[in-house]
């Protein structure tokens, strides 16, 4: 065998295990092509399904921006019923405090000498009505049970129990 043939025989041999690792290389690059392509083909399927994800957020967000502008609306509506209620509570405390006012001076009235002849003529009246009712006026009802049937007038032109109220 001369120089030639050997170094022929040497490039061969090492030139076998280059175009084993080749062909290993093409076949992963092949793989991984047709991963690739497979991928591709779900993410358009993914891109679609997003598409559709991302309108329904969009339309969230509308439906939220809408319901962010009614609720300034309702803001600005109750404003002035807001005012209102400040105004009808200082109303409310002045009233308060001119009701306390009277009562104060109803009280100053009624435990003063005022308050003291009205109890007087009061009892005065009650105490003469109840001995006129024992002495049997006519019209008034005589007390205690048994002197006469509810309804019914008594002799004398007394009147029994029921006839009083009428």
């Amino acid at each position: 065998m001369n120089g030639a043939e050997l170094a022929a025989l040497i490039a061969a041999a090492f030139w076998v295990p280059v175009a084993c690792a080749g062909t290993f290389a093409l076949l992963r690059i092949g793989r991984l092509a047709g991963q690739a392509s497979r991928l591709a083909s779900r993410s358009s399927s993914l891109l679609a399904h997003g598409d559709a994800v991302l309108q329904r957020a969009q339309s969230a967000v509308d439906g939220a921006w809408a319901a962010v502008d009614r609720a300034g609306r309702q803001l600005d509506r109750t404003e002035p019923v807001a005012a209102s209620m400040d105004q009808l509570s200082a109303g409310m405390t002045e009233l308060a405090g001119q009701v306390s006012a009277l009562a104060a001076l109803g009280r100053a009235l009624a435990a003063g000498p005022v308050g003291r002849a009205g109890a007087l003529a009061y009892g005065l009246r009650h105490a003469v009505a109840l001995r006129g009712a024992r002495r049997g006026a006519p019209g008034r009802a005589l007390p205690g049970p048994g002197r006469g049937a509810p309804g019914r007038a008594l002799p004398g032109g007394v009147a029994g129990r029921g006839e009083a109220a009428r």
